[in-house]
């Protein structure tokens, strides 16, 4: 998580939110972060409100609320745009979140 910028950490901890990383299954090379209520990893299924991976390879894989069901497990859908990097992701879920809340 160090890697992060300490600006978007900082606007996570802020909503009283957690970057929860996760690796993929052994073999796959993508990566998660996890935007969550909960820092436990294995409650992210439950907390989750937003995901971050590098499933497409240069472009960031962005799922963030929609305001379907916004209590309990949240729906996500993905957000078509182009995010660079782990903190342009990370702050369009945080956008989301804020939204919807």
């Amino acid at each position: 998580m160090s890697r992060i910028d300490r600006r978007v950490r900082r606007e996570v901890e802020r909503r009283g939110l957690f970057l929860v990383p996760l690796a993929s299954e052994p073999g796959m090379p993508d990566y998660y972060i996890f935007v969550c209520t909960d820092p436990n990893p294995k409650d992210c299924g439950f907390t989750r409100v937003g995901q971050v991976s590098t499933a497409s390879g240069r472009n960031h894989v962005v799922y963030a609320m929609d305001g379907q069901r916004r209590q309990g497990s949240v729906s996500l859908s993905q957000i078509r745009g182009f995010f660079p990097t782990w903190e342009d992701g990370i702050m369009t879920v945080l956008d989301a979140y804020d939204r919807w809340q």
